[in-house]
C-alpha cells in the first residue's frame, strides 16, 4: 500500500515496548502476569482523562482526517450513556458504528413514536419496509438488516479473550473515534488490553461505498504486543435484524470462494492448507438471506473476508451459527509482537426491490469489491465524497457553526443518492425513529437545501411521490376525493391504511397540507432545473393529481368563498379545525402552479382550479394585522412552525408589517419544547423582513444550539426529553434528526442569501447579522444548468458564475446579469446598523446561565419576542457596549415572568461595578442586570418559571454640551 492524498495510510498506533505474558512451559510467568493485572487495572477510556494515541509513523495527517474547519468530528472517550453514535451512509445503505468501532450494539434507551422500542445501532436499506409490530396494527416500518460491521479479534493461548462491540471501556485505552465528513468514513483507533494483560492496538475503518450503492467495507489493522495465535471473526450479526425472517431457500450460506469455487455449502468456510499465505483470491464469501415481514421482500447481505500480507492463516475453527439471520467465518494465524496485520471484509447488500436475484447480486457485489481491494475502493469512495463537497458552506471565524453546518450537510448527503426513487425520513438511514417512514419533513425541511446545492440528490424526494402516486390515487378514491391523496406517513407504496400511523388524533386524514407541500416541491424542482421532459413525464401527473384533489376537497360557502374543513395544519396540537391558513394558502398555491404548468405543457387546466384558488378563505385578524392559524384560533400554544410558513417557503403576499407581526406573534406562542426545525424558519422569516436589530441570529442560534448532541454533532428532535410537551404521541426525541438539520441549512441557503427561485432568474436579497461579520460563503450552488457561488461580506455580497450560461439575478437593487468572469456585486443588508438610541442593541451579551434556546444575546437583539432566561431562579446578564458610552436610563423589559427583585449595575472595566438604574448621565462600558426569582416550587412540585429579560434598553445620554455661537 502506498500513501497518497487520495488514499491515506494511517498505521495502527505504535506503542513503546512493554513486558507481556509469554507462552512458557513454566506456570510462573502467567501467574505473575495475572497477579500484576489484578493490581494494575487497565486505564478506562470512560473514567479517566483521554490519553492521546501516539502519532502513527508515516506521512503527515491526510486531508480525510484534517480536523480544521469542521471536516472531522472526534470522540476521545467512550461515554456509555451517549447513544448518538457515528454513522456511515451512501444513500442506499446506512449503518451506525458503535464506540468500539465494530459490531452490533444496543446502547439502551427507547426510540420515539411510533415504535417506542429499545435503541440499537441498526443497518438500514433505503426503501426496505416491512409489516410493523402488532401494537401498531401491522402498519409499515423500515426493516433493519443484519449488522455487517463485525470483525472481532481474539487472543489464543491458555487464557483467550475476545475484543468485540461488547468489550468494556475499562479494557480500552488510547481511544479515538473520528468521523471524516469530507471522506465519509469512520475510523476507530484504540488499545485493547485482554484479561490476561496482553495488549493489542486496533484500527477500524468503516464505510458505505459512495461509488457502488450495494457495497460497504470494514478494514481492520491490528498490532499485537504479544506473540501467539490470533483469530479474527467476520460476522453478519442477526441481532441487528428487525422485522424480517430468514429467507425460505436457506438463510445463511458459505457462498463461494472469490475465485469462483464453491465453498463448503452452508458451513461458513472450508479449510485452508496450513501455513498458506492468505490474501489474494483466497477470500471466502458468506451471506445471510432474509425476507421482510408482511411485505415479503427477499434480500441478502454478503461478506468476503480478505487478509493482507503477513497473515499466515490457520485452519478455520467450527462455524456454528447462532441463528439463521447470522453467519460468520474465522481466520486464525500466528502473530509476533510489534508486527502489524491487516484484514478487510467487503460487504454486498441487495434486495428484490433492485434485483431479480438479490442473493446472487449481494454475493457478486461483495466479491467485486474484494477484487478491487481496499486501496482502489477507498480512493474511489473518497473521491466521490469530495465531489459532493464541491458544494459547501463556509462560515468564517466561527468554528462552532462551521462544524454544525458541515455535520448538517453530511447528514443529508449520507442519506440521499442520485438516481434513487426513495425519499428520506426524519432520521434517514440512521435509525428506525418515526418507523423510518416519509413525512412532510422531506419536502419542506430537507429538500430545499439539497435542491439549491445538489438537485440530482433532491430529485429522489419528488420522484418518490411520483413512484407512490398509485397509492395516493387509491387513497383519494376511498376517501371520496378526486386526484391524489398522499398518506401523512408513508413507506413502500403510500397506502394510507397500511402505512399511516396516526389515527387518534386522526392526522392520517387531516394533515392535508402535505398535498400542498408536495406540489410546491415539485414546482420548485422545475424552477431549479428547467427540465421540461421531467415536468411532463413525472411532475405534471403529481401536480395535476393534487390540483384535482384540492378542487374536490374544498367546499363552497354561501358567500361564494371556499373552505377546507376538518383539517390539521403543521401545528399538531390543533386538529379538526376549519380553514387552516397554511393548508388553504398551500392549496391555492398548488392550484395556481398546476395551472401554470398546464400552460407550459400545452395542457388544458379546469376552470375550477382558478375559481377555488382565488376564493379560498385565508383567515386574517385585521386589528392585530396577523394571519390567523385557522378560523376561530384563540391564541393557544402551538407545537411547531405553521402560520410563519406563509412567508417562507410559500411567499404568500403580505406587507412587511403583516409579516413582522405574524412572526412575532407565533414565535411567542410556540412550545419551546417543540421540534428542532421551527426556529430555522423563524430565522429565514426574520432575515427577509429585515426589522432593525439582529433577531435573525437569535433564531439561527436557537435552531441549532439546544439540539446538538455528542461529539459527532448529531441533532436531537427536541431540547429536552420529549418532542412537544402536549403531544400525546411524543416519546424520546428522534436522532439524528435530519429534519432539524435541513431547516438549519436553509437559514444559510435561503435565509442569509434571500434565495428564491423564479422561472427565468433567481432572486437574492443577502443580509448578515453582526455575529457573522467575517462573512459566509456558499459554493457550488446550482440553478438550471449553472453553478455559482455567493460570498456574503459585511457590507457587500459577490455572486460568481463558475459554470454555465449567464444568469439573471433579481434583487432590491434591480436586475443584474452574472456571467463567467463578470460577477455581480450586491449590497449586504445589515439591520443591526439601523439607527437606534439603545446602546445595548446587538452588542455582546453573556450570562451566568441560560435555559436551552433562551440565550443571552436575545436580550439585546432588538426584538421583545425573544428573551434571555437563566437556567436557575437567579441569574446575571452582562452586556459589553463595545466602548465607553454616556448612558442614561437603563430599563430591563421582563419576559412573562418578572423577577421578585433585580439589580442594575455599570462598570468601566468589567471589574469594578457601581449601582445605577435611574435616568441620568453615567459613563459605562459594561452593564449587568441580576434577577432573582421565586425559588419555592409550584403546586405540581416543579420549579416555577424563571424570570428573564425580553429586551434590555440602555439609552444613550443626550449631549448636554452648550451650543456654540456662529
Amino acid at each position: 500500500m502506498h500513501p497518497s492524498p487520495e488514499h491515506p495510510v494511517d498505521r495502527p498506533p505504535q506503542r513503546s515496548p512493554r513486558p507481556v505474558a509469554r507462552r512458557s512451559r513454566r506456570l510462573v510467568a502467567p501467574l505473575l502476569a495475572t497477579a500484576l493485572i489484578a493490581v494494575l487495572a487497565p486505564v478506562s477510556a470512560s473514567a479517566s482523562a483521554p490519553v492521546r494515541a501516539p502519532r502513527p509513523a508515516g506521512p503527515a495527517p491526510e486531508p480525510c482526517l484534517n480536523g480544521d474547519d469542521g471536516w472531522t468530528a472526534t470522540a476521545t472517550r467512550i461515554d456509555p450513556k451517549d447513544s448518538h453514535h457515528a454513522y456511515v451512509g451512501n444513500g442506499y445503505l446506512g449503518q451506525r458504528v458503535p464506540p468500539n468501532g465494530t459490531g452490533y450494539a444496543a446502547p439502551g434507551g427507547e426510540t420515539g413514536w411510533p415504535l417506542k422500542t429499545p435503541e440499537y445501532d441498526g443497518s438500514f436499506v433505503s426503501g426496505l419496509y416491512a409489516e410493523g409490530p402488532k401494537d401498531l396494527k401491522g402498519r409499515q416500518a423500515i426493516a433493519a438488516i443484519p449488522t455487517w460491521t463485525t470483525l472481532d479479534v481474539a487472543t489464543g493461548g491458555a487464557h483467550p479473550d475476545t475484543f468485540s462491540s461488547a468489550t468494556a471501556p475499562g479494557r480500552i485505552s488510547h481511544y479515538r473515534q473520528t468521523l471524516s465528513l469530507r471522506c465519509g468514513f469512520v475510523r476507530t483507533s484504540l488499545t485493547w488490553t485482554a484479561a490476561d494483560g496482553r495488549a493489542t492496538d486496533l484500527v477500524y475503518d468503516v464505510l458505505a461505498d459512495r461509488t457502488s450503492a450495494h457495497t460497504a467495507a470494514v478494514r481492520l489493522r491490528m498490532t499485537p504486543h504479544w506473540n501467539g495465535a490470533a483469530t479474527v471473526t467476520d460476522r453478519l450479526d442477526g441481532r441487528g435484524a428487525r422485522r424480517m425472517t430468514p429467507s425460505p431457500d436457506g438463510a445463511a450460506t458459505g457462498g463461494k470462494e472469490s475465485g469462483g469455487k464453491e465453498s463448503g455449502g452452508k458451513e461458513t468456510g472450508g479449510k485452508e492448507p496450513r501455513g498458506k499465505e492468505a490474501g489474494g483470491d483466497t477470500g471466502r464469501t458468506m451471506d445471510v438471506g432474509f425476507r421482510t415481514d408482511g411485505t415479503d421482500t427477499e434480500g441478502a447481505v454478503a461478506s468476503t473476508l480478505r487478509t493482507g500480507p503477513g497473515v499466515r492463516a490457520e485452519p478455520p475453527g467450527p462455524a456454528a451459527r447462532q441463528d439463521r439471520l447470522s453467519n460468520h467465518q474465522q481466520v486464525s494465524f500466528p502473530v509476533r509482537s510489534g508486527r502489524s496485520y491487516e484484514l478487510t471484509k467487503y460487504v454486498g447488500v441487495d434486495t428484490a426491490l433492485t434485483s431479480r436475484t438479490p442473493r446472487a447480486a449481494a454475493d457478486a457485489a461483495s466479491r467485486r469489491a474484494a477484487d478491487r481491494g481496499w486501496d482502489a475502493l477507498f480512493a474511489g469512495h473518497t473521491a466521490a465524497w469530495q465531489r459532493l463537497w464541491r458544494s459547501d458552506i463556509e462560515v468564517k471565524g466561527r468554528r462552532d457553526l462551521q462544524s454544525w453546518v458541515r455535520s448538517a450537510q453530511y447528514g443529508l448527503l449520507a442519506n440521499t443518492r442520485a438516481g434513487s426513487r426513495n425519499s428520506i425520513g426524519p432520521t434517514g438511514l440512521t435509525s428506525d425513529n418515526y418507523a423510518g417512514e416519509i413525512f412532510w419533513d422531506a419536502e419542506t425541511w430537507m429538500y430545499p437545501g439539497l435542491l439549491a446545492a445538489h438537485p440530482a440528490l433532491a430529485r429522489s424526494i419528488v420522484d418518490y411521490r411520483y413512484k407512490t402516486r398509485a397509492g395516493a390515487a387509491a387513497n383519494a378514491r376511498k376517501l371520496g376525493y378526486d386526484g391524489l391523496f398522499y398518506s401523512w406517513t408513508s413507506g413502500s407504496k403510500g397506502d394510507l391504511w397500511k402505512e399511516c400511523h396516526s389515527w387518534d388524533p386522526p392526522h392520517c386524514k387531516t394533515q392535508n397540507h402535505l398535498m400542498g407541500d408536495i406540489s410546491l416541491a415539485t414546482w420548485q424542482y422545475y424552477l431549479a432545473t428547467k427540465d421540461t421532459a421531467w415536468l411532463r413525464s413525472r411532475g405534471w401527473p403529481v401536480l395535476k393529481g393534487i390540483a384535482d384533489f384540492w378542487a374536490s376537497r374544498a367546499t363552497r360557502n354561501a358567500d361564494g368563498s371556499y373552505s377546507v374543513k376538518n383539517v390539521a395544519g403543521p401545528d399538531e396540537y390543533s386538529n379538526g379545525v376549519d380553514d387552516a391558513v397554511f393548508t388553504n394558502a398551500g392549496a391555492a398555491t398548488a392550484l395556481r402552479h398546476a395551472a401554470r404548468v398546464a400552460e407550459i405543457l400545452g395542457e388544458k387546466a379546469p376552470a375550477s382550479w382558478k375559481t377555488v384558488a382565488d376564493k379560498l378563505r385565508i383567515p386574517y385578524d385585521s386589528k392585530k394585522k396577523i394571519f390567523e392559524q385557522y378560523a376561530g384560533y384563540k391564541g393557544t400554544t402551538i407545537k411547531q412552525a405553521d402560520t410563519v410558513l406563509l412567508m417562507y417557503p410559500l411567499e404568500w403576499p403580505m406587507s412587511q408589517t403583516q409579516a413582522a407581526r405574524t412572526l412575532d406573534f407565533y414565535a411567542g406562542h410556540t412550545d419551546p419544547d417543540g421540534p428542532a426545525m421551527t426556529d430555522s424558519v423563524h430565522a429565514i422569516d426574520a432575515a427577509g423582513i429585515g426589522e432593525a436589530g439582529c433577531s435573525t441570529y437569535t433564531y439561527l442560534e436557537r435552531s441549532i444550539k439546544p439540539f446538538v448532541r455528542g461529539p459527532f454533532h448529531q441533532f436531537s428532535e427536541a431540547r429536552g426529553e420529549k418532542a412537544g410537551a402536549e403531544d400525546p404521541h411524543a416519546g424520546q426525541p428522534a436522532q439524528d434528526f435530519l429534519t432539524g438539520k435541513g431547516g438549519f441549512l436553509q437559514t444559510f441557503t435561503h435565509g442569509l442569501t434571500g434565495l428564491r427561485l423564479r422561472e427565468d432568474r433567481v432572486r437574492l436579497d443577502p443580509m448578515l447579522p453582526p455575529q457573522l461579520k467575517e462573512g459566509v460563503t456558499l459554493r457550488g450552488l446550482h440553478w438550471q444548468g449553472r453553478t455559482y457561488d455567493i460570498e456574503i461580506g459585511a457590507h457587500q455580497t459577490t455572486v460568481r458564475l463558475t459554470a454555465g450560461a449567464p444568469m439573471r439575478i433579481e434583487s432590491p437593487e434591480g436586475e443584474k446579469i452574472v456571467s463567467r468572469g463578470a460577477p455581480a456585486v450586491l449590497k449586504t443588508r445589515r439591520p443591526d446598523l439601523a439607527a437606534t438610541s439603545n446602546a445595548a442593541r446587538c452588542t455582546t451579551a453573556t450570562a451566568t446561565s441560560e435555559e436551552p434556546g433562551l440565550y443571552a444575546g436575545a436580550a439585546v437583539d432588538g426584538n421583545a419576542t425573544t428573551a434571555w432566561v437563566p437556567d436557575a431562579a437567579t441569574g446575571t446578564l452582562t452586556v459589553d457596549l463595545g466602548r465607553t458610552t454616556q448612558v442614561g436610563q437603563i430599563t430591563p423589559h421582563w419576559n412573562g415572568t418578572p423577577p421578585q427583585s433585580s439589580n442594575v449595575q455599570v462598570s468601566l472595566d468589567g471589574k469594578h461595578w457601581t449601582g445605577t438604574g435611574y435616568a441620568g448621565r453615567t459613563p459605562a462600558r459594561y452593564v449587568r442586570v441580576t434577577v432573582t426569582g421565586d425559588r419555592t416550587p409550584g403546586a405540581d412540585g416543579k420549579p416555577k418559571p424563571h424570570p428573564g429579560i425580553a429586551e434590555l434598553t440602555v439609552e444613550r445620554a443626550k449631549d448636554r454640551t452648550p451650543t456654540q455661537g456662529k
